[in-house]
């Protein structure tokens, strides 16, 4: 009977066995979780997936911390879905620089989260580089507030256009409220989609998603100059800190399918877009696109069929960033 249940568990999904309540960043990591993850969709292999006392996919806390980490956030491919802790682009980085680094990755994480999160974690590592890995389709979850049975904090634009911040309503902590929250925030959203021709509910279609489409594109204004605010806002908090700021762009599926199926689907848009606004603050970055294709293929991919980073490409994600920030000087210290 033991060994039924711990099957069962292992073969949900990460994004629902891993995670909890969080009262700042809606959910985060549950501390001292172990489980092996059989992932869809990646490999038919069970991954020991586990997190420390504070929640994260990383090391064990030492009280012992070292001055200059690198803290490292990003989504599920930093959080590292489908490959084992040792393989992870943060092990990596260790190795190859010598320098503590931290692993803040988490599952379905959407660029207001990994704001705040860099605010709460900074105060307490004092990192002298963060890196933010971002993979350019998602960058549309600023726009949900309801992910995975977890309502969002979440910012916003107000009549002025400047930036503000919804903050956690204190009933989010009770599963049921959730619900509720979380349907009144799901219908909002479809209805704006409606409104704009777009169904992302029914027979989605993952090579047509309107963020590639360009008369869908105006649709997505909002949701670039909202971007532009967050990205700003980081840039200033982590010079005012004297921290290094870096973000590392994957290829998308998409890039390592089918032809686009029109002319007037672009893959790239997402990337295009958010690299303008990177470039606008002069905020570091790296297009991992050229280099990782290159080392794509149908016998030694870098990648799963869904899009997620397998060991390979996390060990060139790793070689990337360190190739560059060779290049910047940030490592002399």
């Amino acid at each position: 009977m033991k060994n039924q249940s711990i099957k069962q568990l292992t073969i949900r999904s990460g994004d629902v066995v891993f995670y909890q309540y969080h009262p700042i960043l809606g959910f985060w990591g549950i501390p001292d979780i172990e489980r092996d993850v059989c992932f869809k969709g990646m490999n038919n292999n069970y991954v020991r997936v586990r997190h420390n006392s504070e929640g994260n996919r990383d090391k064990p806390i030492t009280k012992e911390r070292k001055e200059g980490a690198i803290l490292c956030f990003g989504g599920s491919h930093t959080w590292g879905a489908g490959i084992d802790q040792e393989s992870l682009y943060t092990e990596n980085l260790e190795k190859m620089t010598g320098k503590q680094v931290y692993n803040f990755g988490h599952c379905s994480l959407g660029l207001d989260q990994i704001f705040l999160a860099i605010l709460e974690k900074s105060a307490r590592y004092n990192p002298s580089i963060i890196i933010v890995e971002q993979y350019p389709w998602a960058i549309h979850r600023i726009l949900n507030t309801y992910v995975n049975g977890y309502t969002r904090p979440y910012f916003y634009l107000d009549e002025s256009g400047t930036l503000r911040l919804q903050k956690m309503s204190a009933f989010s902590r009770f599963r049921i409220c959730r619900r509720i929250i979380g349907s009144f925030f799901t219908y909002r959203k479809e209805f704006r989609e409606f409104k704009a021709g777009i169904n992302l509910k029914d027979e989605y279609d993952p090579w047509a998603d309107p963020i590639f489409l360009y008369w869908k594109m105006p649709f997505y204004d909002y949701m670039y100059n909202l971007a532009d605010r967050i990205l700003g806002s980081m840039q200033d908090f982590c010079r005012q800190k004297g921290i290094q700021l870096i973000f590392g762009l994957e290829p998308i599926m998409q890039q390592f399918g089918q032809k686009s199926p029109s002319a007037l689907i672009d893959y790239e848009f997402p990337r295009k877009r958010l690299m303008k606004i990177l470039e606008k603050y002069r905020i570091a970055c790296i297009d991992m696109s050229e280099a990782m294709m290159i080392e794509h293929s149908v016998d030694d991919p870098v990648v799963f069929n869904d899009g997620h980073m397998n060991e390979k490409g996390h060990h060139i994600f790793a070689q990337e960033l360190v190739r560059s920030m060779k290049e910047r000087q940030w490592l002399n210290a």
